[in-house]
């Protein structure tokens, strides 16, 4: 989890416009600095509505939704006609599904279903290695999907979407988009610690936003702090965020599609980078790295910035991300992935 404040609280407040709302089974908070009321409430009023109306068109479980009609033609074998912005963001997440070697998959709605954790009070018992190994056999993938044109197929009717590791990048770029657009230049979006920021806190001052990386044993508390200038997402995945736990066993809800396993390497990942998709797809790929894999997938997905926890208050960073971190209570060990392996995502 991330949260804002201001990097010099000594240094007069700005102005700053503030709304907060419930979206996502989490709380958005957008922040516009020097502007005022009169400006940044109709545009955060629009994101309000492209949120909720993104909730439900991509929501995997919901039957009134997009996603879920898709889903369901793609189990009977049927072609169905999409919108224009699922298709670029199906052929996004290929990409970048490519160049994760398939540690980020969305493919994997039957996977989260199997482990019940659609569902918000997950019940259990969890998925007997059987089931886990018959899923495996057919590895349903979103590469198993092509078009023609805005017609959509697939190679494998067993292919089920589900966009929660990324839809909240998506989101986050959509907000950005719209601020923009109304003219507001200095802003952060937070959708339940998911950030994109725009500008500085204060451009007369150069005061950047402070983001603080939540620390994952103490709820509250900070690990490390990033001072953030400019148009940059930071995204966080963490275990602790979600869990489940059954016979004194506790179970991550972020799965490893090529083991049909929950991970359990990294406490939490942290991401910067320009596209709020790229961070938050990547941060769920370093995840399920883990510590012998994530320098690699790293290269592979154009990551120069990550900030990794390890169990037993270990820490990793590239040097790009050590050099901006502020305040670290961690044992910090900066490692960079390969040069020249990034691929186009």
């Amino acid at each position: 989890m991330l949260t804002a404040f201001s990097l010099n609280a000594c240094q007069a407040p700005t102005q700053t416009v503030q709304s907060r709302f419930p979206v996502f089974g989490t709380f958005v908070t957008l922040s516009a600095s020097h502007v005022t009321p009169d400006q940044a409430r109709p545009v955060f009023a629009r994101i309000e509505r492209t949120f909720h109306s993104m909730h439900t068109q991509w929501h995997a479980w919901q039957p009134e939704g997009t996603l879920y009609r898709i889903n369901q033609a793609i189990a009977r074998g049927e072609p169905i006609e999409v919108p224009l912005s699922f298709k670029r963001q199906i052929e996004k997440t290929q990409a970048l599904t490519r160049a994760s070697d398939g540690l980020f998959d969305p493919a994997i709605g039957s996977l989260i279903a199997l482990w019940g954790f659609h569902s918000e009070h997950w019940q259990g018992p969890p998925p007997s290695q059987a089931q886990r190994e018959a899923w495996l056999k057919h590895r349903p993938s979103i590469l198993d999907l092509w078009f023609d044109g805005l017609t959509l197929h697939s190679h494998n009717r067993r292919v089920q979407l589900d966009f929660g590791g990324n839809a909240k990048g998506l989101a986050l770029d959509r907000a950005a988009e719209q601020l923009q657009a109304a003219g507001i230049d200095n802003a952060i979006i937070n959708i339940g610690g998911d950030m994109r920021v725009l500008g500085e806190r204060n451009p007369q001052k150069h005061q950047a936003w402070s983001i603080g990386i939540q620390h994952p044993d103490h709820p509250g508390t900070t690990l490390a702090a990033i001072a953030v200038h400019g148009n940059e997402s930071l995204v966080t995945s963490g275990t602790y965020q979600r869990s489940f736990e059954w016979q004194g066993q506790t179970f991550s809800h972020i799965l490893n599609p090529n083991t049909a396993a929950p991970t359990d390497f990294f406490v939490s990942v942290t991401v910067a980078h320009p596209d709020a998709v790229t961070a938050d797809t990547a941060a769920t790929a370093l995840m399920v790295a883990g510590p012998s894999g994530w320098q690699r997938i790293a290269g592979r997905m154009g990551i120069d910035q990550a900030f990794l926890v390890a169990p037993g208050g270990q820490c990793f960073a590239t040097t790009a991300m050590a050099k901006r971190l502020q305040n670290v209570d961690c044992d910090l060990q900066i490692i960079d992935p390969p040069k020249s392996s990034a691929e186009s995502v």
